[in-house]
């Protein structure tokens, strides 16, 4: 008799799909940013968004300190930015990454994509602490020109676009 794998929660969470985004603030002398996927809308008035943020990332202290940050959702052509951003890479080299993709400071200060699908300000709003993480909510200040693109997309442990996620055959009665 073989064993079946039974999928641990981790493994089910995996199939939860997801838009991908590239969040940033300036601390005003550096630079500070994380990819980041299940952003959600909180409200629509006034617009707030919510993400999690893990309590080791550099950026939280000056996200929570009250320093505007950036949401910019990431189309396809950003996933060769992705794989060096969540890679055991240096700050340099994600730096070089996110030139070779066209970031740019705005004039808020945190890094923005011109060519993302769109790009968000907010400012911290609230922040709750979650077991290993930090439910943050800001408030919306700005939003950029929308671009047209296909979102890339986080689904089964890896980054994918629509037409590489696998369509389920369903049957309807």
């Amino acid at each position: 008799m073989t064993q079946q794998h039974v999928p641990s929660l981790y493994d089910s969470f995996a199939l939860y799909g997801s838009g991908v985004t590239f969040v940033s603030v300036h601390d005003g002398a550096r630079d500070r940013f994380f990819v980041a996927a299940s952003v959600l809308t909180a409200s629509v008035d006034p617009f707030t968004i919510a993400l999690s943020v893990g309590g080791s990332r550099d950026a939280l202290p000056v996200i929570t300190g009250g320093a505007t940050w950036a949401v910019s959702v990431l189309g396809t052509q950003h996933l060769p930015m992705v794989r060096v951003l969540t890679a055991r890479t240096s700050h340099a080299e994600r730096l070089d990454a996110l030139a070779a993709t066209g970031a740019q400071s705005s004039p808020e200060g945190p890094l923005w994509l011109p060519d993302a699908l769109v790009t968000l300000w907010a400012r911290s709003h609230t922040v709750v602490p979650v077991n290993d993480q930090f439910l943050l909510v800001g408030e919306v200040i700005r939003g950029s020109v929308h671009q047209e693109s296909t979102p890339l997309l986080r689904w089964n442990r890896d980054f994918r676009t629509t037409a590489a996620v696998p369509a389920a055959r369903a049957s309807v009665a």
